[in-house]
């Protein structure tokens, strides 16, 4: 018997969604109180997996290079890379933007009102990808702190050799486990 690749389940996932969503279009409690739920189950089970994952996985990939320049080499490829699809991402979203015009149509209330955030410089932007705690941002899901901190751990793991390697091979079972935990 074959198995479904995974793409086939997702696309099977999303025909059944419509599905759902086109039948209980009529009595959103429905979808409220039963559906709802499952999909809450479903984020929280993403959430609680994607930080030890990430950690993990991008510690032994940093650390599985084995050279401090190949990992440079690497880090530059990977930022261009990077730079390059949130470019693609911003010139798409614009587009799409100007051609659907989302809002249109849309009445906000003359009494709405709206607080903008002051936007961080560069410089404060390059410094918060820097933990201060790296526990704290990991119970925050700092993504980028996390990303950071597990570059760092992966090259300080390469630089000492030999006597971190029980150290390697604990965040390789970390990353196993968690690979093992989303089958």
């Amino acid at each position: 018997m074959n198995k479904l690749s995974l793409s086939t389940k997702i696309f099977i996932g999303l025909a059944l969604g419509v599905m759902a969503g086109l039948m209980f279009q009529s009595s959103p409690e429905v979808a409220t109180i039963y559906i709802k739920p499952l999909g809450n189950l479903f984020l929280n089970l993403i959430k609680m997996i994607i930080v030890p994952l990430v950690l993990s996985s991008l510690v032994v990939g940093s650390a599985s290079t084995g050279d401090v320049g190949k990992l440079g080499r690497i880090g530059i490829k990977t930022l261009a890379y990077y730079l390059v699809t949130t470019a693609i991402a911003v010139v798409l979203g614009l587009f799409l933007a100007n051609m659907v015009n989302p809002g249109l149509g849309l009445s906000i209330p003359v009494d709405a009102t709206a607080e903008a955030k002051e936007v961080p410089s560069v410089i404060e932007t390059f410094l918060n990808i820097i933990p201060t705690n790296p526990i704290q941002a990991m119970v925050d899901a700092n993504m980028l702190q996390i990303i950071f901190f597990a570059l760092i751990l992966g090259i300080g793991i390469t630089l000492v050799g030999e006597k971190a390697k029980p150290f390697l091979t604990f965040f390789d079972s970390i990353a196993e486990v968690c690979y093992k935990m989303w089958q």
